[in-house]
């Protein structure tokens, strides 16, 4: 197995994402590194931009987790639908889930990703995910550190990557190794069939999600869609760094919540990109009997929805979709006329 450990011993008692950017200024200062472009994957998150990531606030922990379980890995199997329409599309990505989330970061080429889950289990195994990153250079030597085999490997690169926050991290990584590594088997054996890459098979779009991870540029955070810190936090960073959002993807948690005034402001605040776009999923829909729909919508028409119409829900939403097939993503893009009585849109806290 090709490791490559990364030493952090400074940063005990710092963020998992502190703790890796301090390291990597001290290594990376006399390199030049400091005036890289924000929007330049190769390059490492200038110190100010990723200060500002770092700082964005986790929304507390929700009162019990939907069907009470954690969601180690997608449920969801239809994700290459979206494909074409998200290559190479750069910008900014955030999500909700885990495996599916570098699904589509390796097909679009983000330049920062922001995974963003309520359920704190799902925030550390993200940080799983960035140690394996961190220590393998192939997605051979990745696979293998979520093996039984390759636990100690991956202790010795958790350990390494986030010493700050390595117990928790390791927890995360004991409760989900067998089912993480059962579905990057089976992502892999489905995609292979499809004769469509991932970054479990591509050695480009592995190296291109791996250097995010170096160059500081992914930010796991416990939040929540309709909270009132983390959304609101991506946002203004998001203006304050002049970067744009070019995926939100919500996966299917619109499902489980009515479209309430704080979504509303939240999605609002969003700054997409011009040709940004909402991902998301619905329970029951087929695509191939896979029992989930999958939706594209995008940014700019989904805040006109919230803005000028009282909207109740996705499913009220989803019923004016474009038709299309059940192997294929449905295209939202009518423009509703607004309501009688405009929608309530809560305030910013």
């Amino acid at each position: 197995m090709n490791v490559v450990p990364f030493f952090l011993g400074l940063a005990l008692l710092l963020s998992p994402v502190a703790a890796l950017a301090q390291a990597r200024d001290t290594s990376s200062a006399s390199a030049g590194v400091q005036v890289a472009d924000v929007s330049d994957a190769s390059k490492v998150f200038p110190s100010q931009a990723r200060e500002k990531f770092a700082s964005m606030r986790p929304d507390p922990a929700p009162e019990q987790l939907v069907r009470n379980t954690h969601y180690w890995v997608s449920n969801e199997n239809s994700h290459f639908v979206w494909r074409p329409y998200i290559q190479n599309m750069g910008g900014v990505l955030s999500g909700v889930g885990t495996d599916q989330i570098y699904l589509l970061a390796g097909w679009s080429r983000p330049v920062v990703i922001v995974p963003l889950d309520f359920d704190r289990k799902i925030r550390d195994l993200h940080f799983v995910y960035g140690a394996a990153f961190l220590a393998a250079e192939t997605p051979e030597a990745f696979l293998a550190l979520w093996t039984k085999d390759g636990a100690k490997d991956m202790k010795t690169a958790i350990d390494a990557a986030f010493p700050g926050e390595a117990k928790i991290i390791h927890d995360a990584y004991k409760k989900a190794q067998s089912t993480v590594n059962n579905r990057l088997r089976r992502v892999i054996k489905q995609y292979k069939a499809l004769n469509i890459p991932t970054f479990l098979t591509d050695a480009d779009e592995y190296r291109a999600i791996r250097q995010l991870w170096q160059n500081q540029r992914v930010f796991p955070i416990c939040g929540d869609l309709t909270g009132n810190r983390a959304m609101l936090d991506l946002a203004k960073v998001l203006d304050e760094t002049g970067l744009k959002l070019t995926i939100l993807y919500p996966s299917n948690a619109e499902y489980y919540f009515s479209y309430g005034p704080e979504y509303r402001r939240n999605i609002l605040a969003l700054p997409f990109a011009d040709n940004g776009l909402v991902l998301r999923t619905r329970p029951f829909g087929d695509c191939a009997k896979n029992n989930y729909h999958y939706n594209i919508q995008s940014g700019e028409n989904f805040k006109i929805w919230l803005k000028t119409t009282r909207i109740n829900d996705q499913h009220s939403m989803l019923r004016r979709q474009s038709k299309t097939n059940t192997t294929g993503p449905s295209i939202l893009d009518l423009v509703p006329d607004p309501s009688d009585k405009p929608p309530v849109i809560a305030a910013t806290p």
